[in-house]
């Protein structure tokens, strides 16, 4: 029997995830250590100790590759790790060197974070048996992958998938980009909690007075769900103008399905209805009028899960 284990890592700003799977995908160990903001060796030398346990000795299975996932501009050739707005230590740096210089010679797979999760859907989780797939990830702003014909979308620049930039209102609100109007400006945390501290609707401003700072969507899912109409309107509204985006992208990619993950889709259907209501309206064929938009299914692991998949798949293609 196959004893080899395959190592997937998703760096996040204050914590790196991290995934033991089997020849199967199936993750037998996951745990976090924290991820040191300005020195990205020690970091990694740090999970390489909390797994040592597991894969180092004569009885212990063999550790056979290496999958690193991270947000930014990643070049899986070069190993460079551009912009990484979370990672202020870490971006424009060698990220693949580093990777080597702690786990030696094992083959090495890096990937964007967004990536990395639409990969574990894929293989995992919501995607499986699908050939073409879009995920969206709503969190504090919004990313974004494409698989096509069971491939990764990259792009030119490595650059491909950035979907929380697509413009959708040229006079919209400001994003962190420094555009106005992107689909993260409506979508992402930020300007979702934005809206509710502009919102004049009793509940709503109550709530807002109650947490102040500490506000998430979390606490305006929970009162919509209760039934204030204020919250579910600000929530139609996210769902609304992710359906105006979604519809461009399939009109352009036409995939098998869209998988929407990140902690914002936590409020499930408050997005999703108003979301699939207006899709329709805008899928000029057909047969993808009714392409289903699906929540993810693997949670906080999908990244380090499907970077393992890409590094098992690298090593053993030779």
């Amino acid at each position: 029997m196959n004893r080899d284990l395959y190592l997937g890592i998703d760096i996040g700003g204050t914590a790196m995830k991290y995934a033991l799977t089997d020849g199967r995908g199936a993750a037998l160990f996951e745990g976090e250590v924290p991820t040191l903001p300005a020195d990205p060796i020690a970091s990694l030398q740090g999970l390489r100790s909390a797994i040592a346990p597991l894969t180092d000795g004569d009885e212990l299975p063999r550790l056979a590759a290496v999958g690193l996932a991270c947000a930014g501009i990643v070049n899986p050739e070069s190993g460079h790790l551009g912009r990484s707005p979370n990672l202020p230590g870490w971006e424009n740096s060698p990220l693949g060197q580093h990777l080597r210089s702690v786990f030696g010679d094992l083959p090495c797979t890096l990937a964007n974070d967004v990536n990395g999760a639409l990969y574990g859907e894929f293989r995992h989780g919501a995607g499986k048996e699908c050939e073409s797939l879009i995920m969206l990830a709503l969190g504090t702003g919004v990313g974004g992958g494409v698989i096509i014909e069971n491939n990764l979308l990259l792009g030119a620049h490595c650059g491909a998938g950035e979907v929380g930039h697509m413009q959708l209102d040229a006079a919209g609100p400001s994003c962190t980009c420094g555009g106005r109007g992107c689909l993260e400006a409506y979508a992402g945390s930020v300007g979702i909690l934005r809206d509710a501290r502009a919102c004049t609707g009793e509940g709503v401003a109550k709530l807002v007075a109650e947490q102040g700072a500490a506000l998430t969507t979390a606490d305006l899912a929970r009162l919509a769900e209760r039934g204030d109409e204020d919250a579910r309107e600000i929530f139609g509204a996210v769902g609304r103008r992710l359906g105006q985006a979604i519809g461009n992208l399939v009109n352009v990619l036409d995939p098998d399905k869209v998988i929407i993950g990140g902690g914002v889709a936590k409020a499930g259907d408050l997005i999703l209805e108003p979301c699939r209501e207006v899709v329709p309206h805008l899928v000029l064929a057909a047969e993808a009028k009714t392409v289903p938009i699906v929540p993810a299914e693997l949670g906080n692991l999908a990244a380090a899960m499907g970077v393992a998949s890409l590094a098992q798949e690298k090593e053993t293609s030779g």
